[in-house]
């Protein structure tokens, strides 16, 4: 991927858990190539993982015949990421807030709140011929760049 340019790459894959792994490792290795520090890189790894995994649970409910699209759209200063699922779309408003004291011992409901707090945006929207589509950005800051040598 050359820096400096505009560049767009996708994975689709099962809805299965087996594949999360890849997803992941493809997500790395394009904020690696981009410059990204190592911090801001184990963000974006944790952030799509914790959206590629909701696709597949909750969206596609682990159909193996529904597939998990991630598109990853790159320009030189930032990374944009979409997840979209086959299942039935959500609202985000209809969520449990998790900082809500009563939700607070619950064992899910997280993963909203984790994007929002790795990422520099995250929208969700109802995905092109139905699912969910989340998208997250994540911007390159000076101080983020890993030193090249």
């Amino acid at each position: 991927m050359p820096r400096g340019k505009a560049h767009r790459q996708n994975l689709i894959i099962p809805s299965s858990l087996k594949y999360l792994k890849h997803a992941v490792a493809f997500i790395e290795g394009m904020a690696q190539k981009m410059g990204f520090e190592n911090d801001a890189t184990v963000d974006i790894a944790i952030s799509v993982s914790e959206a590629v995994n909701n696709a597949i649970v909750h969206g596609n409910k682990q159909d193996e015949r529904k597939k998990v699209t991630i598109l990853v759209d790159t320009s030189p200063r930032q990374i944009t990421v979409r997840v979209r699922d086959e299942g039935e779309s959500f609202c985000v408003e209809d969520v449990c807030d998790p900082l809500d004291p009563e939700n607070l011992m619950k064992c899910n409901g997280r993963g909203i709140l984790i994007l929002r707090s790795l990422m520099d945006k995250v929208t969700f929207n109802l995905a092109p011929g139905g699912g969910t589509e989340v998208k997250m950005i994540k911007r390159l800051r000076d101080k983020d760049v890993r030193r090249r040598k």
